[in-house]
């Protein structure tokens, strides 16, 4: 595992020089002293080393910690230096949030702890103990970021809920969240390698054999409680798997993969309460009488897929709607207020203080979560009716690689410029991160 490692270190050296067009640090609204601004300037340079499924499998066989240490105390700072320079690309009215300012310094401090292992080569026992103390400070200190960059776009625009944000914060987001997934996700591979989170059948969060079926029951169970909380009932599921590549029939009903449970469990959970919270209040429009409509949820497996198809009776969505779906702040609930100080008290977006729906968050995050693996989530719907959500996954370890936002001068000027272009009737939407 130590060659993968060293490839990888070796992939970042070479990519140092090769970005083109990046501009000198200078941070405002934050102070800093000249050592950490040249560490910035340096690792902002550097390209996100993505890693897929198959390579953290790998790793997390070996139990290498040391080559844990050696890899991520270069990838971290990468990581959180590209997102360092975007954040000071933001609007001046959306900088100016206490909020915002918050989740910079936030990033800045997280960077600097990072700083105090960049020269270490040898990884001595001490050395490891304190590199994962920091990363448990780090993690803990980015649970909010989520919800308080919401609050943030919030009163910086007073949002309409029926449009959502601009393409600018939309794209920034999007950025800035999947940022911040893959760093969580490096940082519990690496706790649960080295037995603070270790869970027997696991390697690290991964699931070799991640029984899908068996995590949408589960978040179909969670997504009930908030449901019968709120409407004093909940639609029953109907699940149904397919394996296509099975031709055993005894077994072809089941469907397995390499996967992050939680991960899983976070976008059905999501779908599966949009689809609960429509079907309650659809039926209440048309007299709320008799059982409520079936909530019915296909899984399939193909040679290089797994879809899982959901589909309710909740009235559908206008189509002249469809394309907000996915856009920050959009909801077609009532909208509420996130809690004065844009936290969760530690809890992130599983808080308790945070409401069933109304934030308009939820299919925006869920999507981000099912792209990080090269995954996807499209929406068909019928209005009047019902929708059918798809959740794209990759089968193949080695093809779900992360999908990771890289600051350089493409990015730079979108985040500068996004404001004055005009889609036409070519713009699609298309979700590149890059």
């Amino acid at each position: 595992m130590r060659s993968l490692v060293t490839g990888i270190l070796r992939r970042h050296i070479r990519q140092l020089g090769t970005r083109g067009c990046h501009s000198t640090v200078t941070m405002t609204g934050s102070a800093m002293d000249a050592n950490t601004v040249f560490h910035l300037d340096r690792y902002s340079r550097y390209i996100p080393a993505a890693i897929s499924i198959k390579h953290l499998l790998d790793h997390g066989k070996s139990s290498n910690q040391l080559g844990s240490y050696l890899f991520l105390k270069k990838e971290i700072p990468t990581r959180l230096a590209n997102m360092i320079m975007e954040l000071q690309l933001l609007p001046e009215d959306l900088k100016k949030q206490n909020e915002c300012s918050q989740i910079l310094n936030d990033y800045v401090s997280s960077f600097r702890e990072m700083l105090v292992f960049d020269g270490d080569k040898t990884g001595s026992k001490a050395q490891l103990e304190l590199f994962s103390e920091t990363l448990n400070v780090i993690r803990r200190r980015h649970l909010d970021t989520v919800p308080r960059m919401a609050t943030a776009v919030f009163k910086m625009t007073k949002i309409n809920s029926s449009e959502g944000v601009s393409d600018t914060v939309q794209y920034f987001l999007d950025r800035l969240y999947i940022n911040r997934i893959s760093i969580h996700m490096l940082i519990s591979q690496h706790h649960a390698l080295i037995g603070e989170e270790s869970i027997t059948g696991m390697v690290g969060t991964i699931e070799q054999q991640c029984n899908v079926l068996k995590v949408v029951e589960d978040a179909y169970n969670a997504a009930r409680v908030l449901c019968e909380r709120e409407y004093l009932d909940s639609p029953r599921l109907k699940a149904t798997c397919l394996d296509t590549t099975d031709s055993n029939p005894e077994t072809r009903d089941q469907v397995s993969a390499a996967m992050v449970p939680a991960h899983l469990h976070h976008i059905m959970f999501e779908i599966l309460k949009n689809a609960m919270r429509a079907t309650c209040e659809f039926a209440e429009s048309k007299g709320g009488e008799g059982e409520l409509p079936y909530i019915r949820l296909k899984i399939y497996k193909t040679k290089n897929d797994i879809t899982i198809k959901v589909s309710d009776i909740g009235g559908g969505i206008p189509r002249a709607s469809s394309g907000k779906v996915f856009n920050y702040m959009y909801s077609t609930a009532p909208q509420v207020v996130l809690p004065s100080d844009g936290g969760s008290y530690g809890a992130g977006l599983s808080g308790d203080s945070l409401p069933m729906h109304g934030l308009g968050y939820g299919l925006p995050l869920s999507r981000l979560y099912s792209r990080y693996f090269k995954g996807d989530i499209q929406i068909a719907s019928v209005d009047g009716y019902g929708t059918d959500v798809y959740v794209y996954m990759q089968r193949l370890s080695h093809m779900a690689q992360e999908n990771l936002p890289v600051y350089n001068a493409v990015s730079s000027a979108k985040l500068r410029n996004i404001a004055t272009q005009v889609r036409d009737w070519t713009d699609l939407g298309g979700g590149s991160m890059q």
